[in-house]
């Protein structure tokens, strides 16, 4: 039997030799294989193997291809080149090929190369080609009997899990960064909230110390002006030394009051003292202040009518904070420009949103007030953050990052906002909206004619409700004591007169503020004062703007009493002699 042929090129110009092989097709180098004595169903298997099997000649040229071959590269036509691998193999893949392919002929060797093979559709595979050598019966190569192997899928499976360990390692190193991060912010975050856990209980400490301080240098200063007041020609008459120890109680009286103030700022428990500001005037002062102090090349402009209504802020404050926002704007000038300060009146109505240009407020007549540069400006980003606390752009020796962060809390504690401004190269504004002095505001009702005014007077220290008794009862008043909330509540429940409630700040149980609260309820419109020394001024602006009442710091002098309350009523004191 012969064994069975499957022709891989065109049957024409075929030539048997004397062994009965098939010489060369033409250029194409196909050729029969050898007759055996095989059986026919050889050929057959070799279809049935899942495998592209092949075979080659002594010179590496192709002799047999079975049908998965066919199927997977086409027909082997007679006008594929060479020796026909080059027509299915990726111009890549030849040339290794080829040197591999030299090797396993000149050492007589099995052939085992990876290459990258095209499929008659043109889709790229990769193949792994073995082959082992045949020798004839005199020990001569004869030929390569091999086959192809598919690797693509496992060549993109380990691709993708290099892939996968590539980007697994680089997540952990990321995940890894992530979280030391957030363990050092957490630590930050941490560290910072002890810190201002310790400074909330210094400033509570602070607070309650600083309001025995007062309590006991408001009775000595009131006491000392009121004898000054009543017995001042006695007291010179006795002689210099009667003067000279009044002075010095005053002057002890009043280191004792700085010295609560200056506990209450080293626990950044700012006071702010309230009283009424003239806008123009102020920045005009500026002005002439800052072109000395900001350099010659740097312009101050005033841009203010003349006609505005007084502020009702901390002036210390705000000289302190337009100041700040100066040095700020020349900073961003360093070849010189225009600072302009600015101030205009602005009404804000019930219920008007918020704009890019200004922050929601509560309803009520405003200063606004600003200060904006021709400088460099700022970005996105840093404008985000220019009023974070500590955060900064110049040089570590040249700003602490304080500046804008104070500014915002200052005009928030004097009940009103900030709102900065900024485009790169386009300078920067940064606005102020203050509230209004009392001028813009209804006054209060004012006792009916030739009636003796009755104050109630609330503090849980007998000795400072006596002193404020004997200051208002010089002044005219008649006053009515309360040693707590709830005694004031009676005194008010009872349906005798009250024109004025003053009230201290830190009593047991209800405290200042409930207290006026609640008198209103009862009695509506009712004019209140009230006083602290805890240093809570700054929390208490906004709420007395919003309530109505007066605050006042202790200590609190006979004088500063007196202008206060003929203030709020209206109508001078009238003065009657004291017993």
């Amino acid at each position: 039997m012969r064994a069975s042929i499957r022709p891989v090129a065109g049957q024409a110009d075929q030539r048997a030799d004397p062994g009965g092989r098939l010489a060369g097709l033409g250029d194409h180098h196909w050729r029969r294989v050898p007759e055996r004595t095989a059986a026919p169903e050889v050929g057959c298997v070799a279809d049935a193997v899942p495998a592209l099997i092949w075979a080659t000649d002594a010179a590496g040229r192709i002799t047999y291809v079975n049908r998965r071959f066919e199927a997977a590269f086409g027909p082997l036509a007679a006008g594929m080149p060479g020796d026909g691998w080059q027509a299915i193999l990726a111009p890549a893949s030849r040339t290794p090929f080829r040197d591999a392919f030299a090797l396993a002929i000149h050492g007589r060797t099995a052939l085992r190369v990876e290459v990258e093979v095209r499929l008659r559709d043109g889709t790229p595979r990769w193949h792994r080609c073995e082959a082992t050598p045949t020798l004839d019966a005199e020990g001569r190569l004869s030929g390569f009997a091999g086959c192809n192997i598919d690797l693509t899928e496992a060549r993109e499976a380990e691709a993708a899990l290099r892939e996968l360990n590539a980007t697994l390692e680089r997540r952990v190193v990321e995940r890894t960064a992530q979280l030391a991060a957030e363990a050092a912010a957490r630590s930050a975050a941490q560290d910072r909230l002890r810190h201002t856990q310790k400074l909330e209980a210094l400033g509570q400490l602070s607070g309650g110390v600083a309001h025995d301080f007062n309590n006991a240098s408001a009775a000595v200063l009131a006491g000392i002006a009121l004898l000054e007041k009543r017995h001042g020609k006695a007291i010179a008459a006795v002689g210099p030394g009667s003067a000279g120890l009044l002075a010095g109680l005053r002057e002890a009286a009043e280191r004792g009051a700085a010295i609560s103030r200056r506990m209450l700022a080293f626990a950044r428990r700012e006071e702010l003292r309230a009283s009424e500001v003239e806008p123009t005037e102020l920045l005009r002062n500026l002005r002439a202040i800052l072109a000395n102090a900001i350099g010659p090349v740097v312009r101050i402009a005033v841009d203010a009518p003349g006609a505005l209504p007084s502020l009702r802020v901390d002036r210390a404050q705000l000289e302190t904070t337009l100041i700040n926002l100066a040095v700020n704007a020349r900073d961003a000038m360093p070849e010189g420009g225009t600072v302009t300060l600015g101030a205009a009146l602005e009404e804000v109505a019930a219920g008007q949103p918020a704009s890019p240009q200004r922050p929601v407020l509560p309803p009520g007549p405003y200063l606004r007030l600003w200060v904006a540069d021709t400088g460099i400006g700022m970005d996105g980003e840093i404008l985000h953050r220019a009023a974070e606390p500590f955060f900064t752009t110049k040089p570590r020796d040249k700003g602490t990052g304080l500046g804008l962060s104070m500014a915002d809390g200052f005009a928030v504690q004097s009940g009103g906002a900030m709102r900065i401004e900024s485009r790169p190269g386009e300078g920067t504004r940064v606005t102020l909206w203050l509230p209004c002095g009392r001028d813009q505001r209804a006054p209060p009702p004012e006792p009916a004619s030739g009636a003796r005014r009755r104050v109630l007077v609330v503090d849980d220290q007998p000795m400072m409700r006596r002193f404020l008794a004997d200051c208002l009862g010089h002044e005219g008043w008649e006053v009515q004591e309360a040693e707590d909330s709830g005694q004031a509540l009676l005194d008010l429940a009872s349906g005798r007169p009250c024109d004025l409630l003053i009230s201290d700040l830190s009593m047991p149980g209800m405290d200042g503020t409930a207290l006026i609260q609640a008198a209103r309820e009862r009695r509506p419109g009712l004019v209140a004062v009230l006083l602290t020394g805890t240093g809570q001024m700054a929390d208490l602006a906004p709420l007395a703007r919003r309530g109505g009442f007066t605050l006042l710091r202790k200590p609190v002098s006979p004088s500063e009493l007196a202008d206060c309350l003929a203030a709020l009523t209206h109508a001078p004191p009238v003065a009657e002699p004291m017993p």
